[in-house]
């Protein structure tokens, strides 16, 4: 990982996050455990988490500190989080990421994973703005989600601009609906995210898209995931939303399970150039794709089986 003058975090070249010049924000870590990774030290929640020798021990200590719209900046060092109540990410605009540690996409979270060990709820709840990277999340709750992007808050910020990149949802063989809950979101980015039902998939589907309100220009792009076995379905529409635009591109199927499922429920999303094991149609939908686009969704250059 590069730091340079304007404290822009990259990795081989690629923008993560971080605080262009202008910004009045600060950088924060945290450090769960020294078992992983380097022998830092195991951080401290009443340490000020300004360098990484006074690292804090929680993340949630850690976006306690952060203030709105500052551009603060969140560094999680190696070491596995379990929480009894979801981390919130409750700061408008911060950016929360893992040191990359050299980790190809689909196994960065690992190396610093929030497993919730609560069932009475998520891992983890984004309610404002806010961008995440290379974080794991995995909860225990077998009626939810591991992650929820809450936009029931209220508010024009409520629950919506958020982007997850590289993230990796896991079940550790614990049965539960879903890897990831959209509620009442809008303007939602999930990117090059990887979800690993390898051993049990999820019972209902692995995102789910509670989208309770229409917002004309709002859109939730799903793009360039990875859907290892979700067993049911990579994306769900749940019965209570309502048609909101959409981007479903250049995501990948792997093993069991369908991609998509309507719910009867009208859309306008758009599935372009998917990479789907199966044949078109209901081997690979819940539905007909002439029913589906009668309904107002939208496919173009989606690869099927051979």
């Amino acid at each position: 990982m590069t730091t340079f003058d304007d404290a822009v975090y990259q990795l081989g070249g690629q923008p993560l996050g971080g605080l262009p010049v202008g910004v009045d924000g600060r950088v924060f870590y945290v450090d769960p455990s020294s078992s992983v990774g380097l022998s830092d030290p195991v951080g401290s929640d009443s340490n000020d988490g300004l360098s990484p020798s006074k690292a804090l021990k929680t993340l949630q200590a850690a976006i306690d500190k952060c203030d709105d719209w500052r551009g603060d900046l969140i560094i999680c060092k190696a070491g596995n989080q379990t929480v009894t109540t979801a981390v919130t990410f409750d700061v408008k605009g911060i950016t929360v990421m893992a040191e990359p540690m050299g980790l190809p996409t689909d196994a960065a979270g690992e190396r610093f994973m929030i497993y919730g060990s609560h069932t009475d709820g998520p891992a983890a709840i984004i309610s404002y703005p806010c961008k995440i990277i290379g974080m794991g999340f995995c909860g225990s709750e077998a009626a939810g989600g591991s992650l929820e992007i809450d936009g029931t808050t209220g508010g024009f910020e409520g629950g919506n601009f958020v982007h997850l990149l590289n993230c990796r949802f896991s079940h550790w063989g614990i049965a539960k609906a879903y890897a990831l809950i959209l509620q009442g979101t809008g303007d939602v980015r999930v990117e090059n995210c990887y979800f690993d039902g390898y051993t049990a998939g999820w019972t209902t589907a692995a995102i789910e898209c509670q989208l309770a309100t229409a917002s004309g220009t709002w859109t939730t792009d799903i793009v360039g995931c990875k859907f290892m076995n979700p067993t049911t379905y990579a994306l769900k529409m749940a019965t209570s939303s309502v048609p909101v635009r959409g981007i479903v591109e250049g995501n990948r199927l792997i093993g069991s399970g369908k991609f998509f499922d309507d719910n009867d429920v009208d859309g306008s999303w758009g599935f372009y150039g998917n990479y789907l094991p199966t044949a078109t149609d209901t081997s690979t939908y819940a539905d007909s794709v002439t029913n589906l686009k009668t309904a107002g969704y939208k496919f173009a250059g989606n690869n099927y089986s051979e």
